[in-house]
């Protein structure tokens, strides 16, 4: 995707969101290293645990200091590698409307993980640009994420599988985002009930 845009001149950002160990952000840095201009990249993730995966919490939290070390490993930190720590709700309404985003990588795992990406984000990524997901094949909530995000806003590109779980699209046209069109908490979002927890499927 990284060597698509660049060899179409793209403008924009590399940004992922849903880093975990920070492995594709690895290989994207470590592409851009080639370029004599290379593209900011932004790694957005919570850092920490996730109330919605319940048994799979400990195996899935990761800290921003683990992953800044293994960057460092492969000597791939530098000044335009960022880290914005936090729940999605709450760091992408601080993005910068108006910066290019040449590929969007998206793996929430949730319908409002991908609410949340794709309403604060979408308009930033120019015609001709690249944006995956993760676990739209698979996750029943992120499907229908799309298949409502498509039919709100007239989105006309359609997905290209890559594996079991994930895929793919290039923007065709650009759209203008309606923000009345974004839905009420679906899952991760929900408020807590009365014992505390959240009633939250990834389904």
């Amino acid at each position: 995707a990284i060597d698509e845009v660049n060899r179409n001149n793209i403008p924009g950002c590399i940004i992922e969101l849903g880093v975990w160990r920070g492995g594709a952000m690895i290989m994207a840095a470590a592409v851009e290293k080639e370029h004599s201009d290379p593209r900011d990249l932004y790694l957005y993730d919570a850092f920490d645990k996730i109330k919605g995966y319940k048994k799979h919490q400990e195996y899935l939290s990761n800290s921003m200091e683990a992953v800044q070390n293994h960057f460092g490993y492969f000597r791939l930190l530098s000044d335009n590698v960022h880290f914005v720590p936090g729940l999605f709700k709450d760091t992408l309404p601080n993005w910068k409307k108006g910066t290019p985003i040449a590929v969007l990588r998206v793996d929430g795992n949730f319908y409002d993980s991908y609410q949340d990406a794709m309403y604060a984000m979408y308009e930033d990524v120019p015609v001709g640009g690249i944006v995956i997901f993760d676990d739209v094949m698979t996750h029943r909530a992120v499907t229908r994420f799309w298949d409502d995000f498509k039919r709100d806003h007239g989105i006309p590109e359609t997905l290209n599988r890559i594996d079991k779980h994930s895929a793919w699209f290039r923007k065709k046209q650009a759209v203008f985002i309606d923000q009345s069109k974004k839905k009420p908490p679906q899952d991760v979002n929900k408020p807590k009930t009365n014992d505390g927890k959240a009633s939250v499927s990834q389904k």
